[in-house]
């Protein structure tokens, strides 16, 4: 897996690498949301981005075929907004790679957000064990846009948005 590379402009920046399991994955979550609710001024923004958070660490540690995964926060400032991005990266076989690239692709491209997301919670009522909501939930409750990266066998998604202020070093220390 390669190695983190957090932007120039980035105020902040958190990376978490660990064995893909659920226990680290929850208690990776807890730090999540304990940085978005520190650093964010607005609670449903906090929130939004720990719902994304909780979605991409679901998946990377459920399909990674590798032994380690990570997941990174960057609050980057832009000459006139800030940006939140959550990237999140696993390793994956060639066949998960091809779904997920399809599934992305459709999640891009589609003009609204939240009819996909609503087709797709009807086209996959009846399937067991598979539900491929998740990324869809995130741009279309979470008002995030998704993008993606596929390098070799390894995938990164990166879910990310505008938010407005933030709470800088002397509001933090209180």
């Amino acid at each position: 897996m390669s190695a983190p590379e957090p932007c120039q402009n980035a105020s902040l920046f958190l990376c978490i690498t660990f064995f893909p399991s659920e226990r680290l994955a929850t208690a990776v979550l807890r730090l999540v949301s304990s940085f978005c609710g520190m650093v964010l001024d607005d609670a449903n923004v906090s929130s939004r981005f720990y719902m994304a958070a909780h979605e991409l660490a679901e998946n990377i540690t459920k399909y990674s075929a590798g032994p380690r995964v990570s997941l990174e926060l960057a609050l980057e400032e832009g000459e006139s907004s800030c940006v939140m991005k959550i990237r999140a990266r696993n390793e994956a076989s060639p066949e998960q790679l091809r779904e997920v690239e399809r599934r992305l692709l459709e999640l891009k491209t589609a003009t609204d957000p939240v009819k996909h997301y609503d087709d797709l919670i009807c086209e996959t009522a009846m399937l067991e064990g598979v539900s491929g909501l998740g990324l869809a939930r995130v741009r279309a409750e979470g008002g995030l846009d998704v993008d993606y990266k596929i390098e070799g066998n390894e995938l990164t998604i990166i879910a990310h948005a505008p938010v407005g202020r933030w709470r800088v070093d002397e509001q933090l220390e209180g």
